[in-house]
């Protein structure tokens, strides 16, 4: 009875639950039906919108009633779907595109923000999410918020890889592409776009290919490959052309800058006028068609064929792009908007008014420029991207700059170099320094662990390919089978962006003041020194000299000529010595000084070099101040050398960090890696160093004691002298990747270690007053047009130490270990002196009978960020 009774109860249940899930199902299908009809017409609705969208942007002709009627539609669409997340996500982002075709690009990023913020909260899936992000980053860059941009398009690249939806992933790789190409880094915008086009070839979609083509054509110029770019835009042309693309007036810009810098200025006019007069041009189209106008008007009286009308033209032109900006940048609250079109405006207008003589509207353009540029760049070194690399590409607006006052008023000119170069760029380091420490979030040290992973593929490749082919670094660049290793670096790039988004939103960034001559102070210069300032391009090449009175300015070749006297100067150097020295480029190499140096200013003993990117490289120190057959007189016999990033900041009352570790000198030696030799001389010269500064705290970290920890430690970074001799990490290759050897350690049951990049070593502040990298080739690095950088050495001074001694070049570790020890002997007697403590110890190899050749002593170089600290680093 009792079981009986308790079956009948659970098959009660049982009924009534089935009648209850049959009834949810029933009341879905239902409520589904019901819905129907709203879904069936909200699609309809917004592929009508867009169908309207695709009119506008595709047809000749007035479309003013195109885009009221979509409008209209769009704020019936956001009125309905309110109270749906999804829904009104599809609305937002046309009211984005409906923003961009009425050139209202500040109400288009509030419309495309909300769009992927409800996107969100209905927990849509990666791809739109992917898709909303890649056009919000679109149009941030429209207004200058570069760095914000490409942290939302790292978002978006995670998203779309998730889903591994290749037409998204497309999207993102053409969109980061670009957005690296904005900032003035080719090299990498180059490997994503390959990367996209890859994508594309494999879809078959023929539209997507040809877009392909316009922009690898872009690339391709940016290379130098100017046919190859002419040819690949010519195709586009005439596919959107015979589709009625829109994207026919991109193709037509793109082509009048090809033939542009093949000085065909016929041809370029008339394809700028083609896409000027275009109805269907944006307004970011019509400003870059008006500027190259303007270019092409420059081009033809820089070239001496320019008539009058050219001048007119130019003249109406400058006041007609000027009032788009001005207008443009009030509509939007933001004198930021646009960056790349006003960097290109400001450096064709100072270029006309240069032309003109006209030095008011040099200085008024010129102060304008320096400040945008000068945010745009804070804005991505926030961000941990190389803020360098986009003033490498602004560079040839200063140039014009430059180029201007050096003609029509040389009291200005040192005022804007020692403004303009007087922050220091942070290189390559990132913000989170507990990702090293493993107090960060799981999934970010996933990636970075990936990331590093990537980087040392890519390192061991390319050492790999130089062994095979027997060529030194400068000639392995032509030799070394670039596609695989483009395939590591482009992986390697994909690790950096991945861990670099999980990274939080940079602070704003501030604006700058511009400074003039009327305001800027003039450094003093102790009698004792000598400093010369360098500006070398091809257009205005020059040196100023500062000694305790007025500048001195002196004449120097074109920057291509400078740079191949350098090259010619190294190849002598940077070998070991089989026979006599060959004097014939280190004489050469004298024309980098002011005429009549030793004469003029003998009462001088150091010489202070403010290097461009040009000459920083440059070996002064063996610089021939002789002529056969005089014997060989260096310059560094008569002279302490000392290289700083700005004569202000060497000489100013700058307060610098001074703080103290506990340890006066800490020495990291004879790192043991897998894939480096032994370097015994440098353990040798450890123990050395370390009795040298027995009397002081000393503690060392040798052999397998040093690690990558070890060199991050608080002591390694806060002490007064910071001694690393261990193998250094550079190949012209890929100038991009620079290290040092580490010894590896277990962590987690696998071996980390062996290489530290500048990513994880810069991920600390640095207070030393002294660094002495005792490797090959540590003041190498990436050429940034203006700037140099990239270096280990400029990382360890942009992080904060006081000064730097580097290697320009690979010196046997011998030789290496007795240059220390000599060095590290003069700096203990005479009080931390450490210009005075080089400049004795190389005076002393050139007096050896083994050591006296310039390959073993003139490549070490010491920079400094203020004069006080390398007189005394104790």
């Amino acid at each position: 009875m009792i079981w009986s009774g308790l079956r009948s109860y659970v098959h009660g249940r049982r009924r009534a639950a089935w009648t209850a899930f049959l009834g949810a199902v029933l009341l879905a299908v239902s409520q589904q039906l019901a819905d129907f009809p709203a879904a069936t017409a909200h699609t309809a609705a917004l592929d009508h919108t867009w169908m309207l969208f695709q009119k506008v942007q595709n047809e000749l002709g007035p479309k003013a009633q195109e885009l009221e009627d979509a409008g209209s539609r769009i704020l019936l669409g956001l009125s309905e779907t309110r109270r749906d997340p999804m829904r009104q996500s599809d609305w937002l982002r046309a009211r984005w595109f409906y923003y961009l075709l009425n050139d209202d690009h500040a109400r288009a990023r509030d419309a495309i923000a909300a769009s992927r913020q409800q996107a969100l909260e209905a927990d849509a899936g990666p791809d739109w999410i992917a898709t909303v992000t890649n056009e919000l980053s679109y149009s941030l860059i429209l207004l200058g918020e570069v760095a914000k941009a490409k942290q939302y398009l790292r978002e978006a690249i995670v998203l779309a890889s998730q889903r591994n939806d290749p037409q998204i992933l497309t999207d993102q790789y053409y969109s980061m592409a670009d957005a690296y190409r904005k900032t003035g880094e080719h090299s990498v915008a180059r490997r994503y776009f390959e990367a996209a086009r890859q994508l594309d070839l494999a879809t078959g979609d023929k539209t997507r290919q040809v877009g392909s083509e316009l922009r690898l054509g872009s690339v391709a110029r940016d290379a130098g490959a100017i046919q190859e770019a002419v040819q690949r835009h010519e195709r586009a042309l005439t596919e959107f052309h015979r589709e009625g693309n829109f994207r026919e007036i991109i193709a037509q810009l793109e082509l009048a800058r090809d033939y542009a810098a093949l000085r065909n200025f016929d041809r370029a006019e008339a394809y700028a006028t083609l896409a000027r007069r275009d109805r269907r041009s944006l307004l970011e189209q019509r400003l870059e068609a008006s500027i190259l106008q303007l270019q092409i008007a420059n081009d033809r009286r820089r070239a001496g064929v320019g008539s009058r009308a050219d001048v007119a033209r130019a003249s109406d032109l400058v006041q007609e792009i000027e009032g788009m900006i001005l207008k443009s940048t009030a509509e939007l609250e933001s004198e930021f908007s646009h960056p790349t079109r006003q960097v290109q405006f400001y450096e064709q207008a100072i270029r006309h008014y240069g032309l003109n003589g006209d030095l008011d509207n040099v200085s008024r353009n010129g102060r304008r420029a320096i400040r945008l540029v000068k945010h745009v760049a804070a804005g991505l070194q926030a961000t941990n991207d190389d803020a360098l690399a986009f003033l490498s590409s602004a560079q040839p607006l200063l140039n014009e700059y430059v180029n201007a006052l050096y003609r029509l008023d040389r009291r200005q000119v040192l005022p804007l170099l020692e403004t303009y170069y007087s922050d220091p760029i942070a290189v390559g380091g990132q913000r989170h320094s507990s990702v090293v420490a493993r107090a960060f979030e799981t999934e970010a040290v996933k990636l970075f662990d990936r990331y590093r992973t990537a980087q040392q593929e890519v390192i061991d490749a390319t050492a790999e390919a130089e062994r095979l082919t027997g060529f030194a670094s400068a000639e392995a660049r032509d030799k070394i089978d670039r596609l695989d290793i483009d395939q590591l670096l482009l992986q390697r790039d994909l690790a950096r962006d991945a861990y670099l988004a999980m990274q939080t939103a940079p602070p704003a960034p501030p604006v700058f003041a511009t400074e003039d001559a009327a305001t800027f102070q003039m450094p003093h210069v102790p009698a004792t020194d000598l400093l010369v300032r360098y500006f070398v391009q091809e257009q205005v090449s020059f040196g100023v000299v500062l000694a305790g009175g007025q500048p001195v300015y002196f004449a120097l070749p074109p920057r291509s000529q400078v740079v191949q006297m350098i090259q010619r100067a190294i190849g002598v150097l940077a070998s070991p010595p089989h026979s006599e020295l060959d004097r014939a480029s280190l004489v050469e190499l004298a024309k980098l000084l002011p005429p009549d140096l030793l004469g003029r200013y003998s009462g001088a003993s150091r010489l202070v070099i403010v290097a461009d990117d040009a000459v920083q490289v440059a070996p002064f120190a063996a610089i021939d101040m002789a002529k056969p057959p005089q014997p060989y007189s260096p310059l560094a016999e008569g002279f302490e050398l000392v290289k700083t990033k700005s004569a202000v900041r060497y000489y100013g009352t700058t307060p610098v960090d001074d703080s103290r570790g506990l340890s006066d000198v800490v020495i990291f030696a004879n790192a043991v890696a897998e894939r480096s030799p032994d370097l015994p001389n440098s353990a040798t010269e450890a123990d050395v160093i370390a009795q040298m500064f027995k009397r002081r705290v000393v503690q060392s970290f040798v052999g397998p004691d040093a690690t990558n920890d070890a060199l991050l430690s608080d002591d390694a970074r806060a002490a007064s002298v910071l001694h690393i001799a261990t193998h250094g990490y550079f190949s012209d290759a890929t100038p991009e990747l620079v290290g040092l050897a580490t010894s590896a350690t277990a962590v987690e049951g696998r071996l980390e270690g062996g290489f530290i990049g500048l990513t994880e070593l810069f991920t600390k502040h640095f207070a030393s007053r002294l660094v002495v990298i005792s490797g090959c080739e540590t003041m190498r690095g990436v050429d940034y047009r203006g700037w140099s950088g990239g270096s280990l050495a400029d990382g360890f001074l942009t992080q904060g130490a006081g000064s730097v001694i580097g290697m320009l070049w690979k010196v046997s570790d011998n030789a290496t270990a007795k240059l220390m020890i000599v060095f590290y002997r003069h700096l203990s007697q005479n009080g931390g002196n450490s210009s005075l403590a080089l400049h004795e110890a190389q005076r002393e190899l050139m007096k050896s009978d083994l050591l006296k050749h310039p390959y073993y002593w003139a490549g070490v170089v010491l920079e400094s960020s203020n004069r006080s600290i390398d007189q005394a680093v104790f």
